[in-house]
C-alpha cells in the first residue's frame, strides 16, 4: 500500500482532486485489462511540471509508476499492482496549436487520437494515421506503444508522425525536443528511444505531429480474391494506379470473413462469392464523379487478370459502414469463439501466401474442434491471428510455435503494433538478437537506474 505521507505529498503537487483512491477510482473504467487499476492509485497531473514533481517524488521513494493513457492495449502494457501508483494523462488533454500551413499540431500526451483527427478536420488535415480505438486511445499512449493501424502502408507508424517530443524522466529532468520541423539533424534522435518503449524510459507529456492531407473517400468495396498471392498483386496493381488513390487495404481470410458476416450480416455481403482471401479497398480520383466506375473498372480488370473472384461496391453511406463493421467490429470472434488467444505479428508480403498455408495447416493438426483467424492491414503485412477451441481453449505454447514458426527467417515480426507488455516477455527474450536485448537493458538500467518506470514491462 501506498503509504497516507506519500498520498498527502501527491495531493500537494496535482491537488486533492486529482489523486484517486477507494470510490472514486471505482467509477474508472479500467479499460481493455480488468487488472489495469489494480494499483488502486490514480494521480492525474495537470502540466508538466506537475508531471515531473511526482515522479521525482516517486524516484526518490522508490515508488514504481505505470503510465495510463486510453487503456486501450492489448499487451498488458498499463497492468498495475498494489504498491504502485497510475499515472493518468487524461487531465492533460490539451490541443495547444494547429498550424494549417506547416501541416502540424502540438498536442498533450493525454488528449485522444478523435480529438486531434476532430481539430485536422476542421483546417482540411487529418492526422495521417488512424486505428479503431480512436475515441479512447491517447496520443502519449499511442506514441509509447508505436501504434500503426490501416494507413501505415502510406503514412507509417507513430514513428513517422512525431517531429518532436516532450518526455518527463524517471528522476523528473524533462527533455524538451519539439521540434516542428522533419529535417532537424542534432545529433542522436533521442526522442526515438521513447517511441514505443511503452512508459519504461519516461512519460510523453507534449508530443509535434505531422499532419496529412484528408481522405476524400469516394468508393469502398468488399473484394473476394483467389489467393493471397492474388490479393497482394491487386492491391500492387491498385497502389500504382494513375487514376486512382488506393486508401486503405485491410485483409480478411475465409474464416474471419465468413464468421464475421454470419453472424453481424448483413445478408447481402454473405453473397459475395466464395474465396480465401477477401479485401476491403477504400479508394479517391481526381475525378470524384467518377470514383466509383473507375474502382469498378479497375476491379472487372481484376476479374479478367484472375486475380478477383467477385466484388461489392457501396452505394452509400450506409453499405460502406456495413462493409467496414465486419473489420472493425473484430470482437465478433471472442463472442463466438471466446476460449482463444490472440497474435500480432507482421508477415513480408511476399511471404504472406507461404505463412498463411503454413498456418492453416498447423491449426488443422491441433485437431477438429480449433478454429483459425487471420485479418489485417495488407498493405504493411500486419496480421491480426486468433486461434480458439470450440470447447476449451488450445494450448497457447503450441499456439506460439504454430504462429512464429519461420516468421524471423521470412524477415517477419511476432510484434506488429501492439507493443511488448507483459504478454511478448518470453518472445523478446527467445527471438531478439542478443546484443539488441542487452543494448534495451542498458538504456533501461541508465534512463531509469531505479526500475520505477512501468517495472515488469517488456524487460
Amino acid at each position: 500500500m501506498i503509504p497516507e505521507t506519500i498520498l498527502a505529498d501527491l495531493r500537494l503537487i496535482v491537488g486533492a482532486n486529482s489523486v484517486k483512491t477507494g470510490e472514486a477510482l471505482d467509477l474508472i473504467h479500467p479499460g481493455s485489462d480488468a487488472n489495469n487499476l489494480n494499483a488502486a492509485v490514480m494521480v492525474a497531473p495537470r502540466t508538466t511540471v506537475e508531471t515531473a514533481a511526482v515522479l521525482r517524488l516517486c524516484n526518490k521513494q522508490r515508488i514504481a509508476v505505470v503510465p495510463h493513457g486510453g487503456r486501450t492495449g492489448l499487451v498488458g502494457g498499463g497492468v498495475s499492482a498494489t504498491g504502485q501508483i497510475i499515472l493518468s494523462l487524461s487531465s492533460m488533454n490539451n490541443i495547444e496549436m494547429l498550424f494549417a500551413s506547416a501541416g502540424t499540431a502540438i498536442v498533450q500526451g493525454g488528449v485522444t487520437l478523435h480529438a486531434v483527427q476532430e481539430a485536422a478536420a476542421c483546417q482540411h488535415l487529418s492526422t495521417g494515421i488512424d486505428i479503431a480505438s480512436r475515441g479512447s486511445a491517447t496520443i502519449g499512449g499511442m506514441i509509447s506503444t508505436n501504434a500503426g493501424g490501416m494507413e501505415a502502408f502510406r503514412h507509417g507508424v507513430m514513428r513517422q508522425r512525431v517531429l518532436g517530443l516532450e518526455v518527463v524522466l524517471a528522476d523528473g529532468r524533462i527533455m524538451s525536443d519539439m521540434a516542428q520541423v522533419p529535417k532537424s539533424n542534432e545529433g542522436y534522435d533521442i526522442k526515438q528511444l521513447f517511441i514505443g518503449a511503452e512508459g519504461t524510459l519516461g512519460i510523453v507529456t507534449r508530443a509535434v505531429i505531422r499532419l496529412a492531407p484528408p481522405d476524400a473517400i469516394t468508393a469502398t468495396a468488399l473484394v473476394a480474391c483467389i489467393s493471397v498471392d492474388a490479393a497482394t498483386s491487386l492491391f500492387q496493381q491498385l497502389q500504382a494506379s494513375h487514376t486512382l488513390h488506393l486508401l486503405r487495404a485491410e485483409f480478411m481470410a475465409q474464416n474471419y470473413f465468413l464468421t464475421a458476416v454470419e453472424n453481424l450480416g448483413p445478408p447481402s455481403l454473405a453473397s459475395i462469392a466464395s474465396a480465401p482471401i477477401y479485401l476491403i479497398v477504400e479508394t479517391d480520383a481526381v475525378d470524384q464523379a467518377s470514383a466509383q466506375s473507375i474502382l469498378e473498372n479497375a476491379l472487372a480488370e481484376g476479374i479478367e487478370e484472375g486475380l478477383v473472384l467477385d466484388a461489392i461496391l457501396a452505394q452509400s453511406e450506409k453499405e460502406r459502414g456495413e462493409i467496414w463493421n465486419i473489420r472493425e467490429d473484430s470482437s465478433v470472434i471472442d463472442r463466438v469463439y471466446p476460449n482463444g488467444h490472440w497474435f500480432d505479428i507482421s508477415v513480408p508480403l511476399q511471404h504472406l501466401e507461404s505463412w498463411l498455408k503454413q498456418f492453416d495447416e498447423g491449426i488443422a493438426v491441433l485437431g477438429p474442434d480449433v478454429r483459425g483467424f487471420a485479418f489485417g492491414h495488407l498493405g504493411d503485412g500486419n496480421l491480426h491471428v486468433g486461434v480458439a477451441g470450440t470447447a476449451s481453449k488450445p494450448d497457447k505454447e503450441m499456439v506460439k510455435s504454430i504462429i512464429y514458426a519461420h516468421l524471423r527467417e521470412m524477415g517477419g515480426s511476432f510484434s506488429a503494433e501492439h507493443g511488448i507488455g507483459l504478454d511478448k516477455k518470453a518472445e523478446l527474450t527467445t527471438l531478439v538478437n542478443p546484443v539488441k536485448l542487452d543494448l534495451m537493458r542498458t538504456i533501461k538500467s541508465l534512463l531509469d537506474p531505479n526500475g520505477i518506470m512501468n517495472p515488469g514491462k517488456i524487460l
